[in-house]
């Protein structure tokens, strides 16, 4: 194929757009759009609303609410968080506004989805038709991006939203406009987390691809892909720092065996054998539409229809998590799946590809069950009030008042209250009253902690809270020799609960509601305080 036929099917219709629907349709598709980023906004502000910040938020507060920038600025450069600069800078402008601070904190994220629901809808658009980009958009409201982090006041959405604005640049190449507009995407989200830089490679393999295919160096295109490197450069210090004050035994070591489970995660599916389907299908669809189909002589399959650029972009997003897996081996990272969601993009535009092949019919069939996944799950959000999410914190306030409850009706007030979990203490911290915190406490000891699960992080982190928030942390070995008793929160059961039973101290249920679980510590050694 010559360069100017593969840059030519950027402007060609393809074959199933052409028997789309009549005008109408394709106004009701920009309708459906607009009403479905309308929707994403309203039921972000909602469900931030209600919900309590969770231990990384809690840095997101502390960083972002400096007083002067010059104090935002010197936290970053102690190393206190991964996060680049950039983000902070942004979530003290939200910060500012006259607004409840659990949504102003979220706000980002929840406008920045709708960008990528635009993106997603444009890019699909142009290939395979309006009722396809639909579904494609669509299809975001059931995966864990939206259920989980548009309302986290992290930068998770935001990189994922540049990415996929990058991909519709992309698409539009060599444009001057779009590949200025397609180094400000990629700068932009390398500026919101480091970990961008792992999805920047997808649009390397392409833009190689294409110089292989067409012997044509755009020199311009290759200067936009450097220009993402630019925000890590000047990173690096503050990166090694962090992995300084994180120790060596920082938690969430890349595990082959781990990644496998990450496309089961991304779209809310208890078994990763269908994550894992899902990705393969996509994969597929997309090596034939975009690849394989270019030696198809079905006019159905017409060459204007492939671009094997594009197609291997989109499969190198698909991969991205096992990409993601070698580069985070080869530097002694971390990798977990909210690193890699980019894979999402990957795998939307790669059922579209199979949605594009499989016909009119098929396409009903698989929006009929989109819509029903997506309207099960959004019903059940309205109806309890909050999302559900697998993490171990706590999603409402109500849940703040349930524990306090449950705490005291297991008696003993004198005594203290120590947390097994680290999450949902900070939580009670920042949020119980004083007279009701001021018998919590959270135990550190990076040995045990480390013994116990692996990695000492937790204790790092509450420890480099206690900074900023009225945390109560007291040297694990100093408190059991104190405390003759004590009481024992856990949800679930952590390592302070493991090493308090490996080293035979008596450890009585007290109460149980689901899986919180309150038991009376009695140490076999300890002296009466």
């Amino acid at each position: 194929m010559s360069v100017g036929s593969i840059e030519a099917s950027n402007k060609r219709p393809v074959a199933f757009e052409q028997t789309a629907p009549d005008e109408k349709y394709r106004k009701a598709a920009y309708v459906f759009i607009g009403l479905l980023t309308v929707y994403v906004v309203v039921r972000g502000v909602r469900a931030a609303s209600p919900l309590p910040f969770w231990m990384d938020e809690f840095y997101t507060l502390a960083i972002a609410g400096q007083p002067t920038i010059h104090d935002l600025w010197t936290l970053c450069n102690r190393g206190i968080d991964t996060t680049p600069p950039f983000f902070f800078l942004i979530e003290r402008l939200t910060l500012s506004l006259p607004i409840q601070k659990e949504v102003a904190l979220r706000l980002p994220s929840i406008l920045a989805f709708p960008c990528i629901l635009i993106c997603v809808f444009t890019y699909v658009r142009r290939r395979s038709g309006e009722l396809i980009g639909c579904l494609c958009a669509l299809l975001f409201l059931s995966t864990t991006l939206f259920h989980t982090y548009l309302i986290d006041a992290r930068p998770y959405v935001e990189p994922v939203a540049c990415l996929s604005f990058a991909l519709l640049c992309y698409q539009r190449l060599p444009s001057p406009r779009w590949t200025v507009l397609f180094a400000v995407s990629l700068v932009l989200a390398e500026s919101f987390h480091y970990y961008s830089v792992f999805a920047m490679l997808p649009f390397w393999f392409a833009e190689g691809v294409f110089l292989l295919r067409t012997r044509r160096f755009r020199w311009h295109v290759w200067l936009a892909l450097f220009s993402g490197f630019l925000p890590l450069i000047p990173a690096l210090p503050l990166l090694w720092s962090v992995r300084s004050a994180l120790g060596p035994h920082i938690f969430s070591r890349p595990v082959l065996a781990v990644v496998r489970g990450y496309y089961g995660e991304f779209f809310l599916l208890q078994d990763y054998v269908l994550g894992m389907a899902l990705a393969v299908v996509a994969a597929a669809a997309t090596a034939w539409f975009r690849l394989w189909g270019q030696q198809n002589d079905s006019p159905h399959l017409a060459n204007e229809q492939r671009d094997v650029p594009e197609g291997v972009l989109v499969l190198s997003l698909i991969a991205l998590p096992y990409i993601a897996f070698v580069l985070a081996r080869v530097t002694h990272g971390v990798l977990i799946p909210r690193y890699v969601m980019a894979t999402i993009i990957g795998v939307a535009v790669g059922l579209g590809c199979g949605l594009s092949i499989a016909g009119r019919k098929a396409t009903v069939i698989f929006a009929i069950f989109v819509f029903c996944v997506v309207g099960l799950r959004e019903y059940s959000f309205w109806r309890i009030g909050h999302p559900v999410t697998a993490e171990v914190y706590v999603t409402s306030k109500e849940q703040l008042v349930e524990i306090q409850e449950l705490i005291q009706s297991g008696g003993h007030p004198d005594l203290p209250v120590v947390f097994d979990q680290d999450l949902v203490y900070c939580q009670i911290a920042y949020y119980g009253s004083p007279d009701w915190t001021k018998r919590l406490v959270f135990l550190t000891d990076e040995g045990r902690e480390f013994r116990s699960g692996g990695t000492d992080t937790g204790v790092r982190l509450n420890r480099s809270l206690s900074n900023f928030y009225a945390l109560r942390l007291q040297d694990y070995s100093q408190f059991t020799a104190k405390y003759s008793e004590f009481l024992l929160y856990a949800e679930p059961q952590g390592w302070i609960l493991n090493a308090l039973r490996d080293e035979g101290n008596t450890v009585q249920v007290l109460k149980v509601d689901g899986d919180r679980w309150l038991y009376l510590v009695k140490m076999k050694n300890a002296s009466p305080e």
